[in-house]
C-alpha cells in the first residue's frame, strides 16, 4: 500500500472534493501521531523511562489501538469521515482527561487539551472546536473541584484562559477558511456555467453538447434506444447582420431560442453549436415524429419576426434530421449525416426540413407546402 493510497483511505477524490481530499490526509496523519506516540509513551512507562503511571499506561495502550481500529473503519466509506473525527476526539478527550487525573507529576498535562481543540477546528469544523473547548473546561474545573490535580489556581486559570483564547484564534482562522472555500466554490460553480453555456442565448453551448451527446450516444447504443438529431440553420441570418447590424442579429437568436425552447420538453437537449446553427437531441423518439417536431418548430419560426429600430424582421430555418443505426461507432456518425441533411435542405430552397433515410446514405426533404398538420409535442 503506498502512503497517497494510505492518507487518502484508498479512495479518489474529484476536483470538487480538495478540502475533503485535505480532510482525509490530515485525519490519517494524525491516526499515525496518535496511534504511534500513544503506545511508546505507554511503553516508555512500562520501562520505567518516563512513568505515566499505571491506569494511564493502560489506557494510552487502548487509545492507541481504538486509533487503529478508526483507520480501518475510515477506509469502508466516505461517509464515515464526519463519525470517524468525532469518535477520535471523543477518544481522545477521555484519553486527556485520564492524563490529568492519574499524571500528577506532570506539570504539562494540560497542554493535551490544546492539542485537542486545534484538531478539533481542523478536522471537524467550528462548532466541534467550540464544543471541546467547552467541554475540555468543564473537565478541568469539575475534577479540580472533586479530585486533587496538584495545579495551582494560578495554573488552573491560566490554562483555561490558554484554552479560551487557543479556541478564539483558531475559530478565527477556521472560519475565514470556511468562507475561503465557500466563495472559492461559488466561483467555481459560475465558471462550470459559463464554461458549459452560451453566452448570449443562455443555452448549452457546443463543448457541453459535445459531452453530453456522446453520453446519450452510448446509451442508446447499448439499450437499443432512439437517438434522433437535429440540425438547424437560420436561414440567410449573415444578411441580417450585414442590413441591420449584429445587435439586431442578437435580438432575432434571442427570440428564436426563446420560441423553440416553449416546444421542447425539459428532457430534450438543446445547444448552440454554431453562430446561427443550432441542435437539438432527443432520446426515445423516433424518426416520424422527430419530424413531425422540427416540421413545428419550422412554421413556429416562419411566423417569427421582431421589431428593432423601425425595421420588422423576419427569419426561417431549415433542418436536418437523422437517427442512429445500430452500426454506427461514435456520435460523429448521426451529426455527419444530419448535416448532411441540413446541406441538403439549404440546396433546395431552404425553409424545409429534410431527413437521412436509416435503409441507406440518401437524403429525403418533403414538399413543406403538403405538410397538413403538426406534432402537439408540448403534451
Amino acid at each position: 500500500m503506498s502512503l497517497d493510497n494510505f492518507l487518502y483511505s484508498g479512495f479518489k477524490f474529484s476536483t470538487d472534493e480538495d478540502l475533503l481530499k485535505f480532510k482525509f490526509k490530515m485525519l490519517n496523519s494524525i491516526f499515525i501521531i496518535v496511534a504511534f506516540f500513544s503506545a511508546l509513551f505507554a511503553l516508555l512507562s512500562d520501562f520505567d523511562i518516563n512513568d505515566i503511571g499505571p491506569i494511564h499506561s493502560k489506557v494510552d495502550y487502548v487509545y492507541s489501538f481504538l486509533t487503529i481500529m478508526l483507520i480501518f473503519f475510515l477506509r469502508s466509506s466516505k461517509k464515515n469521515y464526519n463519525l470517524t473525527a468525532h469518535l477520535l476526539l471523543t477518544i481522545s478527550l477521555i484519553t486527556f482527561t485520564s492524563a490529568l487525573i492519574f499524571v500528577p507529576q506532570d506539570e504539562f498535562r494540560m497542554i493535551w487539551f490544546y492539542l485537542l481543540i486545534f484538531v478539533a477546528y481542523i478536522v471537524s469544523g467550528k462548532m466541534s472546536g467550540i464544543l471541546y473547548t467547552l467541554a475540555s473546561i468543564v473537565i478541568i474545573l469539575s475534577f479540580n473541584s472533586f479530585v486533587d490535580l496538584e495545579l495551582s489556581p494560578v495554573a488552573i486559570n491560566s490554562g483555561i484562559l490558554g484554552l479560551l483564547i487557543g479556541s478564539f484564534l483558531s475559530y478565527v482562522y477556521t472560519n475565514k477558511i470556511t468562507n475561503y472555500e465557500n466563495s472559492l466554490k461559488k466561483q467555481n460553480s459560475s465558471l462550470s456555467i459559463l464554461a458549459s453555456t452560451d453566452y448570449l442565448t443562455g443555452i448549452m453551448n457546443r463543448r457541453m453538447f459535445n459531452d453530453i451527446s456522446e453520453h446519450y450516444f452510448l446509451t442508446a447504443q447499448k439499450n437499443n434506444f432512439n437517438l434522433t438529431l437535429l440540425l438547424l440553420d437560420l436561414d440567410h441570418f449573415k444578411k441580417v447582420n450585414d442590413t441591420y447590424g449584429h445587435q439586431a442579429g442578437d435580438h432575432l437568436l434571442k427570440h428564436f431560442v426563446e420560441t423553440i425552447e416553449k416546444i421542447l420538453n425539459k428532457s430534450d437537449i438543446f445547444a448552440r453549436i454554431g453562430g446561427e446553427e443550432f441542435a437539438i437531441l432527443l432520446s426515445q423518439i423516433n424518426d416520424d415524429n422527430a419530424y413531425l417536431l422540427a416540421e413545428q418548430i419550422r412554421k413556429e419560426v416562419e411566423n417569427l419576426f421582431i421589431t428593432y429600430e423601425g425595421q420588422t424582421i423576419f427569419v426561417t430555418t431549415s433542418i436536418g434530421i437523422s437517427e442512429n443505426r445500430s452500426t454506427d461507432t461514435a456520435f460523429e456518425n448521426i451529426f455527419s449525416r444530419s448535416d448532411m441533411a441540413l446541406y441538403q435542405a439549404k440546396h433546395e430552397g431552404r425553409n424545409r426540413t429534410c431527413y437521412s433515410d436509416l435503409s441507406n446514405d440518401t437524403v429525403s426533404c418533403s414538399q413543406t407546402t403538403e405538410f397538413e398538420f403538426v406534432l402537439d409535442y408540448s403534451i
